[in-house]
């Protein structure tokens, strides 16, 4: 059986340019309310991290209120290494597992759209090195995969890292999906395709990502079943649309 989780954004912390304590909160309850409502309908939840380089409600504090709710369902978190050194992210492992975080997608991220750029430490060396302070043992480590293989150096440094599994970026192509499988089994490593939801209001997100979804558009089920059953495990998003994200989970019921 295909296992579904579904991707949200928390809460941005900046509105109009500067901080409101009760827009925040509003906001907090407001992604609550749509977590308890789509984990109904899916086998976990992701929560990224600062996604696009905007600053955002911590996924960790997240993570303990939805805990707190009585979600049961299991809960994977981003941890972006954009804004981080060595120190932060083994802090951002510790919370991570002392809040029952299931897994950790270990990604670079985009450049932050305010303060200085600041890249100290790749994904594929985090994972090492969490793996080697044992980490491991304790939760686990994902690392980001494109959509398609096109940088052979790239792919054998990720495949040396041996995280639990590849997330791979949105696809719309499932023989790119093959062979990602193929270059991944091997290493015992899983594959976790991500899989936009196609729908007008999130266009603009598609195109600024290169994504182009006119081989799944018209029956998008299908297209996830046919990938789920490759991987056993995709990853849906709907970055611009919780309401056309929801309804399209329903469908997969």
């Amino acid at each position: 059986m295909i296992k579904v989780i579904y991707e949200m954004n928390p809460p941005k912390v900046l509105h109009n340019g500067q901080f409101e304590k009760g827009v925040v909160k509003k906001n907090i309850d407001l992604f609550l309310t749509r977590v308890s409502k789509v984990s109904e309908y899916v086998d976990g939840i992701h929560l990224t991290d600062n996604v696009l380089g905007s600053p955002r409600v911590s996924n960790l504090m997240l993570v303990s209120l939805l805990k707190q709710m009585g979600i049961s369902k299991p809960i994977s978190c981003t941890c972006r290494l954009y804004d981080r050194n060595l120190i932060s992210i083994i802090q951002f492992a510790t919370e991570a597992i002392l809040s029952g975080v299931y897994s950790i997608l270990i990604l670079r991220g985009d450049d932050p759209i305010i303060g200085n750029k600041f890249f100290d430490v790749r994904p594929t060396n985090a994972v090492k090195l969490l793996s080697e302070y044992k980490f491991d043992n304790y939760i686990k480590l994902d690392l980001s995969f494109p959509s398609k293989i096109d940088n052979p150096v790239r792919i054998k440094n990720k495949l040396k890292a041996r995280p639990r599994a590849f997330v791979t970026q949105s696809i719309s192509s499932i023989d790119s999906l093959k062979d990602i499988v193929k270059v991944s089994s091997p290493y015992g490593i899983d594959v976790i395709p991500c899989i936009m939801c196609p729908s007008k209001r999130n266009e603009i997100s598609a195109q600024n990502i290169g994504l182009d979804w006119s081989t799944y558009k018209d029956k998008p089920e299908n297209f996830i079943h046919e990938a789920g059953n490759l991987t056993n495990k995709v990853l849906l998003c709907s970055p611009n649309s919780f309401d056309d994200g929801l309804n399209f989970v329903k469908k997969l019921k």
